[in-house]
């Protein structure tokens, strides 16, 4: 609309109404001019208003502008017109008024809203409402503590500084202790309180806040003995454990191993503190060379940190004798080691029994080969009618039904690898097969369409393996049999598709694989024969040749596997050979003898659920003791413990573990599948001895009882059983209170020796 002339305007206001366009855009104008204190355009707004009302006026000039914000600034010479008289400014222009102050709160406004000295009404919102009466200081006012304290700590706003005043007169005390609460966060509230000795009613939150805001003299008098701040910390989250742990070690003179510990333990208190905790306070007592407190600890901490704690103690040893003893034991153990085997006889126990899977039904005489799915819900299996007719499946272990079923091969089927809920691949031997010179084996895809075969005829092929992706494995292969030009390579194939060749080989042609491993996420493989092994990493094409040095001319056993830290073999001779970081190595394998040559394992295969390599021989478990870096020995005793599997088959058993190492499962000449499960139970063995009650006690000395325990931890039992038995009939002292003739069986007085 063109721009309207001052006079034009005025004229029009008297003759026009403002409620049609002509105008309210004359009152526009008049406003507008009234902005700059036009003295002409002020007495036109005085008769717009005599005649047309102050509702109207204030339409106009609190329509939005394009920005959408106010058109007219709230200091305009306009509004001296507007507001002569209070009571005539409308309720919805003061609820206005306050929203747009709450919200930025400017100065002038805020000059208006306090000579109006009228709060917003309970149309506008409850909380707009409330902050309007506590800005103007209604005396009847009731705020929520919350709501207070938040207030008060907004010191980007006017209206914080009235909840401050407010703050300090309120009846309810939970509100100072909430806005201090806000103190360790914001130096400005932090300020406030020191200057008007602001602090939380509660004694232990009030400890607390005095260390957190680093005010020592209020502290100490406060908590001279450090009671309510051992209380106050035993409370708090880990995070603001943490932020205290700062504190204190800042402000200096808080007795922190009573704080952090607590005045008993009574399996509640450092006993049930973090190993972030615990580690402090060892850092804490080493730093000050107070052995003797430190010792009395090391019987309450979990196991494998006593005989690391131990290894700090320099040429400390205990006065007592008893004490030197258990003490000179620790200190010659290795924490690993240690802490492994301790792991070891504790997460399952001395025997498995297995649930029996009966395949009757589809399978006449004997199981010959067996793969889990990924997700350990499915089991593939090849196995043969009476000699004469050969079938190869996949059983949901959850119906115990088969879900692919296929008996339609003429030669016995060796290996197999599970793809897919209906899909497998697995290799058939030829006719007349007695050895890799004389093999003519081909692969096969099975599937709901039938077989397929992939390839062409190959002299030797190895078992096949899942690796990451759909519907993949990898697989070794001789592509020519012709005598001296027998070559091998690695294949990968997917679905029902002809395998490709990887070039792990390319240059390599004299090598001889004698078997496969994979690691459990798909990724890494390992392809080992006679004199060196291949590894690689099929997502980045890394590859490392690792050299194998033959003793003796004694070539390795078709036996190896992957952790996410180390590769490790048999050998016919029955040692074990371990490289760390298999992809980057360049050093000889750490190589310890374990089992005896006439009776080497059946499997050997690396469990994630119990984080370590396991092995399976004559109808037992075996759970091995690998180092996670080569910085730690092979231990003496590689073989922790020996677990007896029931019921499994010792004649020509075939032995498979799930992706996840918690399901193990193994078959023989009959058709039935034992499934052992070795889910790891959770064990209060491993956790602080300090917690530990008299029926762990009493599990301990049943485990020390138990056949097929190593060395190693035999060792780790007594070494549990002895710092048991010392808490048992000795006090543990931390700090000065004296001894209390109450103290029951179960609980352990801390005082000074």
């Amino acid at each position: 609309m063109r721009q309207m002339r001052l006079r034009t305007a005025s004229f029009l206001l008297r003759i026009s109404p403002t409620d049609v366009r002509r105008g309210r855009h004359a009152l526009q104008t008049v406003l507008g001019a009234a902005d700059s204190g036009d003295p002409a355009a002020l007495r036109a707004l005085a008769r717009a208003v005599a005649r047309h009302g102050h509702e109207r006026a204030w339409r106009v000039w609190l329509e939005p502008g394009k920005s959408g914000g106010p058109t007219r600034p709230w200091d305009s010479p306009a509004l001296a017109g507007l507001t002569v008289d209070v009571s005539t400014v409308p309720a919805w222009v003061v609820n206005s008024a306050w929203r747009a102050w709450l919200a930025d709160p400017d100065p002038a406004l805020w000059s208006l809203l306090r000579r109006w000295n009228r709060p917003a009404t309970a149309a506008v919102g409850s909380r707009t409402r409330l902050f309007s009466r506590l800005v103007l200081g209604a005396a009847d006012l009731s705020p929520s503590p919350l709501i207070l304290a938040d207030t008060a700590a907004r010191f980007d706003h006017p209206l914080g500084a009235s909840a401050r005043e407010r703050l300090l007169t309120d009846p309810d005390p939970s509100a100072v202790s909430l806005f201090c609460a806000t103190a360790v966060q914001s130096p400005d509230a932090l300020e406030y309180c020191l200057a008007h000795g602001l602090a939380p009613v509660d004694e232990t939150e009030r400890a607390v806040f005095f260390v957190r805001t680093g005010q020592q003299e209020q502290y100490e008098a406060l908590d001279p003995e450090g009671t309510l701040l051992a209380l106050g910390y035993r409370a708090a989250g880990a995070a603001e454990r943490t932020a205290l742990r700062i504190a204190m070690a800042a402000m200096g003179g808080v007795d922190m191993l009573r704080v952090l510990a607590g005045q008993r333990s009574d399996r509640h208190d450092f006993a049930s503190l973090a190993q972030t905790e615990r580690d402090y306070l060892v850092t804490q007592l080493t730093r000050q060379g107070d052995w003797g407190r430190l010792w009395r600890l090391v019987r309450l901490m979990p196991l494998p940190e006593a005989v690391d704690t131990v290894g700090w103690f320099g040429t400390w040893r205990p006065p007592a004798e008893a004490d030197r003893e258990l003490f000179d034991a620790l200190r010659a153990a290795d924490p690993w080691v240690i802490g492994d085997g301790l792991k070891a006889v504790s997460v399952l126990p001395s025997r498995i029994k297995p649930l029996a899977v009966d395949l009757t039904e589809n399978v006449g005489t004997a199981l010959h080969a067996l793969d889990f799915s990924a997700d350990g819900r499915q089991l593939a299996f090849t196995g043969t009618h009476g000699g004469l007719r050969y079938f190869a499946g996949v059983l949901d272990l959850r119906t115990r039904r088969a879900a692919l079923f296929h008996d339609g091969l003429v030669h016995q089927l060796s290996a197999v690898a599970h793809l897919a809920p209906d899909a497998v691949v697995v290799v058939e031997d030829g006719p007349g097969a007695a050895g890799p010179a004389q093999a003519k084996t081909k692969l096969h895809h099975v599937g709901p369409r039938g077989v397929r075969q992939l390839g062409s005829t190959a002299g030797h092929i190895r078992r096949p393996e899942r690796v990451v992706g759909d519907r993949r494995f990898l697989v070794a292969a001789e592509q020519d049999a012709t005598g001296a030009s027998a070559r091998f390579n690695v294949l990968l194939g997917s679905g029902d598709g002809s395998p490709t060749e990887t070039g792990l080989f390319r240059g390599r042609n004299g090598f001889s694989p004698r078997g496969t491993a994979v690691a459990s996420d798909g990724r890494r493989v390992a392809v080992f024969g006679a004199e060196d092994i291949v590894v690689a990493d099929l997502a980045t094409g890394a590859v490392n040749v690792l050299d194998v040095a033959l003793v003796g001319g004694v070539l390795c056993q078709a036996q190896a596997a992957l952790s996410p830290f180390a590769l490790v073999r048999v050998t016919l001779s029955g040692d074990l050979n371990v490289w760390h970081d298999p992809l980057t190595s360049t050093s000889a394998p750490a190589t310890a003898r374990v089992w005896p040559p006439d009776n080497l394992p059946i499997g050997l295969a690396w469990s994630s659920a119990l984080h370590r390599f396991v092995a399976v021989r004559d109808g037992h478990l075996e759970l091995l003791s690998v180092p996670p870096s080569p910085d730690v020995p092979l231990p003496d005793d590689l073989v922790l413990r020996r677990i007896r599997l029931v019921g499994a088959p010792h004649w020509r058993p075939r032995v498979r573990l799930s992706s996840k190492g918690d399901m193990l499962a193994v078959a023989g000449e009959w058709p039935t599948v034992h499934l052992y499960d070795l889910t790891p139970r959770k064990s209060a063995l491993t956790g602080p001895m300090g917690s530990l009650s008299r029926e762990n006690l009493a599990e301990v000395a049943g485990l020390l009882r138990r056949p097929g325990l190593g060395r190693i931890a035999l060792q780790a039992l007594t070494m549990l059983q002895a710092c048991g038995e010392y808490r048992y009939h000795h006090d543990i002292g931390i700090g000065d209170t004296t001894r209390t003739a109450n103290v029951s069986d179960f609980d352990i007085e801390l005082r000074e020796e």
